[in-house]
């Protein structure tokens, strides 16, 4: 069994394209349209580690904000404390950590434009 991809369906999908690709530094690998209504972006990482961004007019999940991300994607960064000065710059909100690993590494958590937690890891 090989792992593929993760699906974000998303509330804006140019807001959570910025986020990915300026933020997280993800490329876009391919974009289309399976029917009306329905818009479809893959992104990857370095390592063709992929994420799947669906805006689905026909199925449209509830973005509650009383409600915690029931996933986290997780990504390796090499210098944590630039990483959190470049979001606090660009107004992204720390909302966990820095916390320490057990192996000496940090990580914090973010929410991206839908809510899904975000884990950047320093020494993973």
């Amino acid at each position: 069994m090989k792992f593929l991809f993760t699906t974000i369906s998303v509330k804006n999908m140019e807001e959570s394209f910025k986020f990915y690709t300026e933020l997280l530094m993800l490329k876009e690998v391919r974009r289309f349209s399976p029917q009306k209504g329905v818009d479809v972006v893959f992104l990857e990482d370095d390592d063709n580690n992929q994420v799947e961004l669906m805006d689905n007019i026909y199925e449209k999940p509830s973005f509650a904000p009383e409600i915690n991300s029931v996933a986290t994607l997780c990504f390796s960064v090499d210098d944590l404390e630039k990483t959190k000065e470049s979001l606090e710059e660009k107004g992204i909100k720390i909302k966990k950590g820095p916390r320490p690993l057990p192996n000496g590494g940090s990580f914090i958590i973010i929410d991206d434009p839908n809510g899904i937690e975000i884990g950047l890891y320093e020494g993973f």
